[in-house]
């Protein structure tokens, strides 16, 4: 075929090439079987980009067919002369417009010079994502601009097309429209200048929509006189000056169900979950309208039965489109602006697995260092794809990650996805690894391989842990989904020390499930019997479950048994202790603290041997205050003793502990100035982030023994504090006795 060959011929010889039916490139496309019979009707010569774009990936046209098929339609839509253009016909205002009211009010207060904005009116630039109803916006906002400026004109800029308009073209269009005259200036300067006089003569409202770039703009604004003008454009245009600028989101959720009930009858309305509806159309006001429009030219259809193919992630993009209205279309005309690294990254970021990212994440999903990965999601962002966010992070909506997807499997192997996959899932776990180990009592220093991020502090590594939470710990389940237990277990194994410095993520039992798991499935009884040891810890810690935690306990007494690691047999009997302190079984706990001293000391494991010391003197204080007293100030002189064996976090979260439990054992006594100084020494060890726990009860203990003390304002304070810290690490009745305390108090 040769270019020469008019579109309808084109579409239809590629349609049947295909063996597609009418209906059937419709169903594939999402584009009506009305539109495409236009077309090769020679109906409709020059189509919409987004649906040229579209037909031509449901045809699967390679790279020089593309281009020709993608040339025949430019051809139809391309002036006769190079400053020949039609009047441009404005948008009309539409009857169902709903929300957007905060938006428009700033768009009106922009404009007018007398408004609550104050000083000169400036141009308004409304950017944003495809489909995010940036035009309306401008449409609504110019017509309650009307006593302002009672003319209105309106030029398509054609932003997104092959060959925008130039400055001159633009020119062109408003004088034909502001003065009727169709012979106007073939210069630049000569329009610019008759521009400026024909504007300064009248109040005019421009809507100059969809702008490719400042250029096109400028010469309107440089003379827009007593006129209000709006510019919208997928680009911030950041160059331009003198302008406000508003982005412009999805729609607010109510907004967005609120919008769905004046398109879709009200009998319809009420057939299923209109909130499911909104999310699946991830709140875009241009999916919010083709959905329902969808659903009111079907009235035998349900808003449930529209549901059921939305919910297919595969089929919901071609499910919104109706007649020459399509969300896969709209994003297909921003894609085709990219450059090849871009739509590279672009198309890799589908397979981000969390709601957010930043350009390391980006980097390492497409390849390359971080400056690169910056250039190119700015890129991204200036045209609607992605989403910034505080903080150096971006945010792809679902549409747009569907949509992504799409082009990734269009256009790249399975094979090189699932090595992109796996290379992206690697980097996440090998950089985790590297997080968690700065956590360990006695870190190693290894050197960093697999391209993984290093820290330079604990901080640090703890804000990405925190940060990419969802990345890593997706690539961590899919670890282990694919039986990498051995990855799985060294994973586990150096998040475990973090794990108690992150309580309030509420994941770890999953984390370490998951571990012990893997550790069965080797039929590794030592490993199985530590990662036990570490879920047992996340019931008793994390779920509040300790008749779950004993269980747990007991599996992992008779896995370390059956490896003769008396280790782990101490650690399983700590936890067994633990579990039974909980639920008040003193004795029976007193037992297996003293079973975990005996294991811990026949080990050589000084640290063990400490907590279990530790937990058995914390027993102790249940029943015997007194003793216990007496018992934990012995630990801290045997801290004192073995202090230089012992890692620093090690020793100072016992000895954190053992003050808090010495005030805890004082207050019962009621010894208030004691317990204030106990507790006070507890919270004197560390901070808050390394013992959140602990400090969350000494905080307590203190606020109740100022109480004691009638000191009412610092008890106050102190059981404020406790409730603070102990959310999401402690126990809803530990958080309700401080509440408690709290509300108590006078005043």
């Amino acid at each position: 075929m040769n270019s020469a060959v008019p579109l309808q011929e084109l579409l239809r010889q590629h349609r049947r090439d295909a063996d597609l039916t009418l209906e059937g490139l419709a169903e594939r496309s999402g584009v009506s079987d009305r539109t495409i019979s236009d077309i090769e009707r020679g109906i409709s010569l020059g189509p919409r980009r987004g649906t040229m774009l579209a037909l031509a990936d449901a045809l699967k046209l390679q790279a020089g067919e593309r281009e020709r098929f993608l040339a025949s339609a430019r051809a139809g839509r391309k002036p006769a002369t190079p400053d020949a253009r039609s009047v441009d016909i404005e948008p009309h205002r539409l009857a169902d417009f709903t929300g957007r009211e905060s938006e428009i009010l700033s768009v009106v207060a922009q404009l007018d010079p007398t408004g609550a904005a104050g000083g000169p009116a400036a141009p308004v630039v409304l950017h944003g994502a495809p489909g995010v109803g940036k035009t309306s916006i401008a449409i609504e906002a110019l017509h309650r601009c009307a006593t302002l400026a009672p003319i209105r004109l309106f030029v398509d800029l054609g932003g997104l097309d092959a060959v925008p308009l130039t400055p001159l073209q633009v020119l062109q269009a408003l004088l034909r429209q502001l003065t009727g005259d169709p012979d106007v200036p073939k210069k630049l300067g000569e329009a610019a200048a008759a521009w400026r006089t024909a504007a300064e003569a009248s109040a005019v409202a421009i809507l100059l929509d969809d702008a490719a770039n400042e250029a096109q703009v400028r010469p309107v604004l440089t003379s827009a006189g007593q006129g209000a003008v709006v510019v919208t454009s997928r680009r911030a245009l950041a160059g331009l000056e003198s302008a406000r600028r508003l982005t412009i989101g999805p729609l607010p959720r109510q907004e967005g169900i609120a919008f769905l009930r004046r398109i879709i009858p009200a009998a319809q309305a009420e057939t299923g979950d209109l909130d499911e509806l909104a999310r699946f159309c991830d709140d875009i006001p241009l999916a919010l309208r083709i959905a329902g429009n969808r659903l009111a030219t079907q009235p035998s259809w349900t808003v449930e039965d529209f549901l059921r193919r939305l919910r297919r992630e595969e089929r919901r993009l071609s499910a919104l489109a109706a007649g020459d209205l399509a969300m896969e279309s709209t994003f297909a005309l921003s894609y085709e602006h990219l450059s090849a690294p871009a739509r590279t990254l672009f198309r890799r970021l589908s397979l981000v697995d969390g709601p957010s990212f930043d350009a390391r994440l980006a980097g390492a999903v497409g390849d390359l260092d971080v400056d690169e990965a910056e250039d190119l999601l700015d890129g991204l962002a200036g045209l609607g794809l992605v989403e910034t966010l505080r903080g150096d992070r971006y945010r792809l909506h679902d549409l747009l990650r569907l949509y992504a997807a799409s082009r990734l499997r269009a256009e790249e192997t399975s094979d090189a996805i699932s090595a992109e996959r796996r290379r992206l899932r690697g980097w996440l776990l090998a950089t985790a690894l590297t997080a968690g180990s700065r956590f360990e009592p006695r870190p190693p220093d290894a050197p960093p391989v697999d391209g993984r991020l290093t820290f330079s502090s604990n901080d640090e590594a703890r804000a990405w842990l925190i940060t990419e939470a969802e990345h890593w710990f997706a690539a961590y389940q899919a670890a282990a989904a694919r039986g990498d237990h051995a990855t799985v277990l060294t994973v586990a194994d150096s998040l475990h020390w973090f794990s108690d410095l992150w309580r309030a993520w509420g994941r770890w039992h999953e984390v370490f499930a998951t571990s012990a798991a893997a550790a069965a499935a080797l039929d590794d009884p030592a490993q199985q019997a530590r990662h036990l040891g570490y879920l047992a810890w996340a019931q008793l810690v994390e779920t509040f479950d300790p008749a779950q935690a004993r269980t747990t306990a007991d599996a992992a007494l008779r896995a370390a048994r059956r490896a003769g690691d008396v280790q782990q047999s101490g650690w399983a009997n700590f936890y067994l202790a633990w579990s039974m302190l909980n639920v008040r079984e003193f004795d029976v706990a007193h037992g297996y603290a003293d079973a975990a001293v005996h294991d811990f000391a026949a080990a050589g494991d000084v640290e063990g041997e400490l907590q279990a010391r530790s937990i058995g003197a914390s027993i102790r204080s249940r029943y015997e205050p007194e003793a216990a007293i007496g018992e934990h100030r012995e630990l801290l002189e045997f801290v004192q003793r073995v202090g230089d064996e012992l890692p620093a976090s090690i020793r100072g979260l016992t000895e954190a502990n053992a003050h808090a439990v010495i005030a805890y054992g004082l207050l019962q006594l009621d010894r208030h100035e004691e317990a204030l100084a106990a507790a006070s020494a507890a919270l004197a060890i560390g901070s808050s982030a390394e013992f959140q726990s602990g400090h969350a009860s000494a905080h307590r203990h203190r606020g109740l023994a100022q109480l004691g003390l009638g000191r009412v304002d610092e008890a106050r304070a102190d059981l404020a504090t406790a409730l603070a810290l102990g959310a999401g690490a402690r126990s809803a009745a530990w958080l309700d006795e401080v509440r408690a305390a709290l509300d108590a108090i006078p005043g």
